[in-house]
């Protein structure tokens, strides 16, 4: 604020026109060191509670910051979870759908596929190699089928 803007706030003050909000604006510039002899007076007449809220007012605006960035972090991680924790309950609440049958219902039964053999898809290189070794000799007519189909595509 300007010491013009200063003088006109210290003249409507003195004519008794200022609100409450206005004389703590006074008194907050009033607060800085380097103000005039004459102006110090006003702040004797703003009073101590006046110039205590200035400087409480002053105080908390500096210290007013916005939350650090981990916070905010960790807000967000909060809010997630507790969605998420929020949805699985939901959906544990729900009832499974059970199937009505009918008088007239007729469904056909479709046979089940016969288990098809394991084959050796886990363990070190040497493991899986083994088990197909084991299964060759234990197939060979289906080994060599195979063989000799793929021959005869190619």
């Amino acid at each position: 604020m300007t010491d013009k803007n200063i003088q006109k706030l210290i003249d409507k003050y003195l004519e008794g026109a200022t609100s409450p909000a206005e004389e703590r604006q006074l008194a907050q510039e009033l607060l800085r060191p380097d103000i005039p002899e004459e102006w110090q007076t006003i702040r004797l007449m703003l009073g101590e509670l006046t110039m205590g809220e200035a400087q409480y007012d002053s105080i908390m605006a500096q210290h007013k910051q916005r939350p650090s960035a981990i916070l905010i972090v960790i807000r967000i991680i909060s809010s997630i979870a507790a969605l998420y924790l929020i949805g699985l309950f939901f959906w544990l609440q729900q009832t499974p759908e059970t199937e009505t049958k009918t008088a007239y219902y007729n469904k056909v039964e479709q046979p089940q596929p016969a288990p098809q053999p394991q084959y050796c898809t886990e363990g070190t290189p040497r493991e899986i190699l083994m088990c197909y070794l084991e299964h060759r000799q234990a197939q060979p007519d289906t080994y060599r089928q195979l063989k000799q189909r793929t021959y005869e595509n190619e």
